[in-house]
């Protein structure tokens, strides 16, 4: 996960205040923030010095929020979300010391600022979904070219088909598939009965991949299959073959909004509109272009947006497969929140079992 967007606010919290006060950024001569020995720090002086430091980044986390806060359709159910989310999270890691350990670990700062982000994620999905096509036309054309039936299976690896061939004729004779990989695998699913996250093209070795597209859902594939580590014994649980849209209809248009949040240059877009549309003045002459990429972006011709989105919806989908918080903003990046890919919805210390597991069946 990325920093917290409160985090780095908080670093210019006094300028902060001050860009957002009003129509001029002028200070009285005595106005002093603190005096060390005969030698005065005047408010212009901490402004400048904080303004260097952090100015830009901190004015466009200002103005992005600011703006998610004045179109969101309902904060106090999108907050009331986030607390719930962050309470599970806390939960699931052992307690509130243990989930303050996993936030420290991956700088994330309190469970106050971390649950901040995810309100703030939260209103950003809420944003960009209501300028998001979900005609029958777009979600048709979606499904035929960029939907995929995500795949999912057990497998049991060992280093040679001897053994594979042993474990099969165990399974043949009635063991239990999870009972054999938890004894004889060499994966670190083995515990977890072999079982692997859902995945889609290219995320698993070819020829693990096109066993479980050829199996049958259920069942043991009937040959072991062997790739660069090992031998694999295979269960297919979904074989990834694709559905009538009619009957995965919902399952079609959830992944195809998170693939419209993962697409940087349409949510981006939409934000950068936004602030257009709004009215923006910025004061202070130095600060005035910590929006303009995202006001560009807004302004490009729908027809561009299109054409764009077909060819990162393929590159965007996985990620967006994940629930995603929004990026935010680096001393030395400066971007617009946008969706972390699926791993973020779960807490904030656990693993992808997919990214894991594809390592592992690659």
């Amino acid at each position: 996960m990325k920093k917290s967007l409160l985090k780095l606010s908080t670093i210019a919290l006094t300028a902060a205040t001050l860009l957002t006060s009003g129509a001029s950024v002028a200070f009285a001569q005595d106005d002093a923030i603190a005096t060390i020995g005969e030698t005065t720090i005047t408010q212009e002086q901490f402004y400048e010095a904080m303004k260097n430091l952090s100015g830009e980044v901190t004015l466009r986390t200002l103005i992005l929020e600011e703006v998610l806060k004045q179109n969101v359709e309902d904060p106090d159910a999108l907050q009331t979300a986030a607390d719930e989310e962050v309470q599970a999270q806390i939960e699931e890691a052992g307690g509130e010391e243990a989930f303050d350990q996993l936030l420290a670990y991956q700088q994330l700062g309190t469970i106050e600022e971390y649950t901040y982000q995810v309100f703030v994620r939260n209103m950003f999905q809420n944003v960009v979904e209501q300028h998001i096509d979900t005609s029958d036309e777009a979600i048709q054309t979606y499904y035929d070219d960029v939907y995929q039936t995500p795949m999912e299976a057990q497998h049991i690896l060992v280093e040679t088909e001897e053994e594979a061939q042993d474990v099969l004729t165990r399974l043949e004779e009635g063991e239990e598939f999870d009972a054999v990989a938890q004894e004889v695998s060499l994966d670190s699913t083995a515990a977890n009965g072999g079982l692997l996250g859902e995945f889609t093209e290219g995320q698993m070795v070819p020829e693990f991949e096109e066993a479980v597209k050829a199996g049958t859902n259920g069942e043991v594939v009937a040959e072991p299959v062997q790739s660069e580590y090992g031998f694999h014994v295979i269960k297919v649980l979904n074989n990834g073959e694709k559905q009538p849209l009619d009957e995965i209809r919902d399952e079609v248009v959830e992944q195809y909004k998170l693939s419209k949040f993962a697409d940087s240059q349409f949510a981006y877009g939409v934000i950068g509109r936004l602030i257009e549309e709004a009215g923006l003045t910025i004061n202070d002459e130095d600060l005035q272009g910590v929006v303009d990429d995202l006001i560009e972006l807004g302004q490009a011709p729908a027809e561009e947006e299109s054409a764009s989105e077909g060819e990162s919806a393929a590159t965007d989908e996985s990620a967006a497969s994940e629930e995603e918080a929004p990026a935010e903003e680096s001393a030395t990046e400066e971007e617009a929140p946008a969706e972390e890919s699926a791993t973020e919805e779960s807490a904030p210390a656990e693993e992808s079992a997919t990214e894991e597991e594809a390592e592992s069946a690659e």
